[in-house]
């Protein structure tokens, strides 16, 4: 990637957000089989947990992609435009996974058997948000002075 820090910064902070949707889709199905949910939830935590998956697979591509193109002479427009669209696909999975966070939540409200599985979801929510966080501060950056 060019030496441009900024961007340096960004990639490596998509990246760790990327691993963090894997290593903790990976957990989620490793201890799935064992919780106890309501009906149809299984269900969603393991198209949530694919999700997880693919956008790990669509963001390290891109950042490949953008690697290539921030070694070329592309105009800086051409990789605002893939830093944004990492950010989307980054940002799309975990308003999926929040839908998955609140539908767990109330059901852990109206039968406490449930909370496990909450607690699991939520937490992986708050690993992959918090590295969310830091790639979409950095992607701000490159837009600063």
């Amino acid at each position: 990637m060019q030496t441009n820090p900024k961007l340096q910064i960004f990639a490596s902070a998509a990246q760790s957000c990327a691993m963090h949707m894997m290593s903790n889709a990976a957990y989620i199905q490793t201890v799935l089989p064992n919780l106890t949910l309501p009906e149809g939830t299984t269900e969603k935590i393991a198209v949530l947990c694919d999700s997880l998956i693919a956008t790990k697979h669509d963001v390290i591509s891109e950042l490949f992609e953008l690697s290539e193109v921030s070694e070329s002479s592309t105009s800086p427009e051409e990789i605002t435009k893939r830093v944004k669209r990492i950010i989307r696909w980054l940002w799309e999975t975990i308003l999926e996974m929040n839908e998955v966070v609140q539908s767990l939540q109330t059901a852990s409200e109206t039968d406490a058997k449930f909370s496990i599985g909450w607690l699991l979801v939520v937490e992986s929510a708050t690993n992959i948000l918090d590295s969310f966080n830091r790639a979409a501060v950095a992607a701000d950056e490159l837009q600063g002075p």
